[in-house]
């Protein structure tokens, strides 16, 4: 079966290369440990001039705003990160004046900080204006992406006011605690009647504004 990861690259800085963010997986079932098929190999086995299969599959409601004045909302948690940094290099070499926010969550900032160099140079570059980081392992009380957007929920409510499109990229039941999140924001900052949270993801939807890319 074929595996399908997001291109953490952008076109328009690496014309002839696609970059890919894997994380080996590795777990014990039934008295025996075991590694994810194509990641492991990816990570473990694969040597340099190796010859692979590949091809690419267009998902074409993830992808940066036509205008790029519009500001986005990029949510993700370990390679979820992936896209982004093909969008905000997309952004940067063609010029996008659009204010960019970056909510990443993992385990330790100390090694799960994927692409740190990266966000530190679009940072001084002024292409990311913000950035909401939630290392979970790293204080007694775990600390989510989820928890990060109810934070800073007045923010994330201004953005959504200025035409804000929020892109969630990471495992399904991360994007639910996400969707429910930014329901309960916009009940909270908005002056509309309380709604509940699939009304409210589902008219952003249909605005094309919430898109996701879940696994």
């Amino acid at each position: 079966q074929p595996r399908l990861y997001s291109i953490a690259s952008s076109q328009q800085l690496y014309e002839d290369e696609v970059h890919l963010t894997v994380s080996a997986l590795s777990y014990e079932a039934h008295g025996r440990s075991h590694q994810g098929t194509a990641s492991s190999h990816l990570v473990q086995h694969l040597q340099e001039d190796d010859v692979l299969a590949v091809y690419v599959a267009e998902n074409n409601h993830f992808r940066l705003p036509a205008n790029s004045d519009t500001p986005i909302i990029m949510i993700g948690a370990g390679t979820g990160i992936a896209p982004y940094r093909a969008f905000l290099q997309q952004r940067e070499a063609t010029g996008a004046h659009g204010k960019n926010w970056l909510v990443f969550g993992n385990r330790h900032f100390n090694r799960d900080f994927l692409y740190q160099q990266d966000w530190i140079k679009f940072r001084k570059a002024g292409v990311l204006d913000r950035v909401s980081l939630a290392f979970s392992r790293d204080t007694s009380n775990r600390v989510y992406v989820q928890d990060k957007l109810r934070e800073e929920g007045e923010q994330i409510y201004q953005w959504l006011q200025q035409g804000a499109h929020i892109y969630v990229c990471g495992c399904i039941t991360m994007e639910k605690a996400v969707r429910t999140a930014i329901a309960e924001i916009v009940n909270s900052c908005g002056e509309e009647t309380a709604q509940n949270a699939d009304i409210i993801i589902d008219n952003l939807r249909s605005q094309g504004r919430y898109l996701r890319d879940v696994y």
